[in-house]
């Protein structure tokens, strides 16, 4: 059994859009959850809500995997990546906005959660 992270927005679909730019690959689809999951880290399951990051249920491991390294940190999600000089690049081909602080792009995800991208 795999960690799974429970991460509220307001709609899924666009939310699935969002995480499979930062590299995460859809491995379940239902009109109320979706299942995404990265190379490396927690599951993430999505659910129709106001916004919000928490623990969730175990789950089994799906077969496929996408590109990222994910990790959560007091409540945030973390993206960890080899280059933020190559990820401003591709996060910029997604139309994705982010900040950008010493070590770290932060951005916000369709229910308004915080998500980091580090190098790591």
């Amino acid at each position: 059994m795999t960690e799974t992270v429970v991460v509220q927005v307001p709609e899924i679909g666009e939310a699935v859009g969002f995480y499979q730019a930062l590299g995460l690959a859809l491995e379940e689809l239902l009109p109320k959850e979706a299942l995404l999951a990265p190379k490396e880290g927690p599951l993430l399951l999505l659910r129709p809500g106001a916004g919000g990051v928490e623990a969730g249920p175990p789950r089994p491991r799906p077969e496929g995997e996408g590109f990222a390294r994910l990790r959560v940190e007091e409540g945030r999600l973390i993206f960890l990546v080899e280059s933020l000089e190559h990820e401003k690049v591709r996060l910029s081909k997604y139309g994705l906005p982010f900040q950008e602080a010493p070590g770290q792009l932060l951005l916000f995800d369709p229910g308004g959660n915080p998500v980091l991208v580090r190098e790591g």
